[in-house]
């Protein structure tokens, strides 16, 4: 299957990177070379902020000395960056950032999420999903909040159609007493929690409240891929949206952070024995 456009980007800035690297030549000598005016032309192709054409790509591949069969490999990587998958049909509802992140999670070999408040979309049920995005800070209308929805479901087939990607997920106790839509609603969300929390490729760790970690604040994503040479990219969500990072050093830092989140949190079978006590005080 090819990979997804966002991902396919990456991957191709990535090589060429690797490429212009042991050719020996900086970005703006490499853009230099291939007569662009344009100096950050080369770093923006490398880093996927902007797509790179065939004829582009035979020249960068001409500058850095590629052979046919390279190039070859380069040319069917460009051919994935335009290959159209499910979440295109959303694109009326859906911002680059969202679009980005979800192009990107689709060709993650390992998830990791935390979160001080709300359980990660992969994990929310339709109807928590629904009060979720309804009554956020921007409400859309009735339409949009109908795909939003489409879209979050369809995103959990990356957990359930087997064998479904690893994912980890770290939550404080307080998303447990989250009560968007309604009681009855929350019921639904965590009878949904504990559902997917016996799959064996999915984690579910909870904070509890007497824990110091439990004060942390936001949410964050870490995606690993299967490519070696790739350190991985960060998603960190802020009211109403996220920025992506891919630094890295960064990652690393956030890796930290994460595990020192996950070692404070209870261990899956207490975090499912908190979630069921919570469900039944309902």
């Amino acid at each position: 299957m090819a990979n997804s456009p966002n991902y396919a980007r990456r991957r191709l800035g990535t090589e060429l990177r690797r490429l212009r690297g042991h050719a020996g030549l900086s970005a703006e000598e490499a853009a230099a070379a291939c007569g662009w005016g344009n100096k950050s032309k080369v770093s923006r192709i490398e880093t996927a902020k902007i797509s790179v054409v065939a004829h582009d790509l035979r020249k960068l591949a001409a500058v850095y000395g590629v052979e046919a069969e390279a190039l070859d490999s380069l040319m069917a990587c460009l051919d994935d960056t335009q290959v159209r998958r499910w979440w295109t049909d959303y694109a009326d509802v859906l911002n680059v950032s969202y679009a980005d992140f979800i192009g990107l999670e689709a060709e993650a070999s390992d998830l990791r999420m935390a979160n001080s408040v709300l359980f990660p979309g992969l994990l929310q049920s339709e109807q928590f999903a629904r009060a979720i995005i309804a009554e956020g800070p921007l409400v859309a209308d009735p339409e949009t909040i109908d795909a939003l929805v489409e879209v979050r479901m369809r995103r959990q087939r990356l957990l359930t159609d087997l064998p479904g990607v690893p994912l980890t997920a770290v939550v404080g106790e307080a998303t447990l007493h989250v009560e968007v839509g309604g009681r009855d609603v929350l019921r639904g969300q965590l009878r949904h929690v504990l559902e997917l929390s016996e799959l064996a490729h999915v984690g579910v760790y909870v904070i509890p409240f007497s824990r110091t970690a439990a004060s942390f604040i936001g949410g964050m994503t870490l995606m690993a891929f299967s490519e070696s040479n790739d350190p991985g990219m960060l998603f960190i969500e802020y009211h109403g949206g996220m920025e992506s990072r891919d630094s890295t050093r960064e990652v690393r830092r956030y890796r930290r952070k994460f595990d020192f989140l996950q070692q404070s949190a209870l261990s899956p079978d207490q975090s499912r024995e908190l979630i069921q006590k919570r469900l039944e005080s309902l």
